[in-house]
């Protein structure tokens, strides 16, 4: 076995070093993801308009409705009769149903809470934890470069990020017709860490 291995030698690592290289690379890719944490849960909406997929502005009417002020979640009133490009369609839709959420970074899953138990948090509105971790989305189109009819597929989602490690988060229904990309709001961070 020696011999073979001596007089082979140039051959056995032609094709050795080819599968190191993409242990190597995929290690540095996925290990990182997998020791990404947080000590602290994060409370985010999300809304619908009851009878479209892709609801209309419910990102903007989230980002008016709820704020952290001081160290509180807050409700703001929102002027559901507004029509700032003048249009003739209104900004928001009076159908729009709006949910609370906390997120627990630690089980990754998220549960519905009331508006009592949000307002009862003590909240960070930064986008970035104590400890350096931020939810930020990322789009992924994979596919269709090489032959016109491969198809290839995308996805969107969000994720815990550090750096350059990344960490999916699981958010509610996000399998379902209720999720999409623009019904999704961060509000803060939960401190003084988890409940």
């Amino acid at each position: 076995m020696k011999e073979f291995i001596k007089k082979n030698f140039a051959i056995l690592l032609a094709f050795i070093l080819p599968i190191v290289l993409i242990v190597v690379v995929a290690l540095s890719t996925y290990l990182p993801s997998l020791f990404l944490s947080t000590k602290y849960n994060f409370v985010y909406t999300a809304c619908t308009d009851g009878n479209n997929y892709y609801s209309y502005r419910c990102d903007s009417y989230l980002q008016k409705r709820y704020s952290v002020a001081g160290d509180k979640f807050v409700v703001n009133p929102v002027d559901m009769t507004q029509d700032l490009n003048k249009n003739g369609i209104l900004d928001f839709n009076e159908k729009y149903t709006d949910r609370i959420f906390l997120h627990d970074t630690e089980k990754n899953e998220s549960r519905e809470i009331t508006l009592t138990e949000a307002q009862a948090m003590t909240l960070s509105n930064l986008l970035t934890s104590p400890d350096g971790v931020t939810v930020s989305s990322y789009y992924d189109r994979s596919g269709g470069d090489f032959f016109p009819f491969d198809g290839g597929y995308s996805s969107f989602g969000y994720y815990l990020t550090k750096g350059k490690s990344r960490s999916k988060i699981n958010l509610i229904n996000n399998t379902d017709q209720y999720y999409y990309q623009n019904n999704f709001q961060f509000i803060g961070w939960v401190l003084p860490g988890r409940n």
